[in-house]
């Protein structure tokens, strides 16, 4: 049997078990809701394993899509130490529920935050870019 069977196979037993935890959930059988939601989490999973799976063995077997991947892994990673080590700065808060967000908690938080702002203008600086180019032609 082939990778491909036996995914349709797994896929048609995981659909007639949802199909049926939802009868019983339409004929008043409150309590198999956790066993809905165990099925969810089940294909969930499956979905995320065969997704990563395939999208690992298609990066590796493509050399040049392997290193547009790592240069691009590479520059993510650079840029969220840089934004942790550099830019973001932390201190103890004290929160609304009368807890303090330690000072390492408080520097992850900035750092996400100076994160999120290198993307951002990243992303609009690539934008625009690629849109004078293209009005030039």
């Amino acid at each position: 049997m082939d990778l491909y069977k036996g995914i349709k196979i797994l896929a048609i037993a995981l659909s007639l078990l949802g199909v049926l935890f939802v009868g019983l959930i339409m004929l008043d059988y409150i309590g198999q809701i956790s066993s809905l939601l165990y099925v969810a989490y089940t294909v969930l999973a499956v979905i995320i394993a065969f997704v990563l799976f395939f999208t690992v063995k298609n990066i590796a077997s493509d050399k040049t899509l392997l290193k547009s991947t790592l240069k691009t892994s590479g520059i993510f990673l650079l840029t969220a130490l840089v934004c942790y080590f550099v830019l973001s700065s932390g201190e103890e808060t004290p929160l609304r529920d009368g807890n303090m967000l330690s000072a390492s908690g408080s520097k992850l938080v900035s750092a996400g935050l100076w994160m999120f702002y290198a993307l951002i203008l990243a992303a609009t600086c690539i934008m625009m870019f690629f849109g004078i180019k293209n009005m030039k032609k």
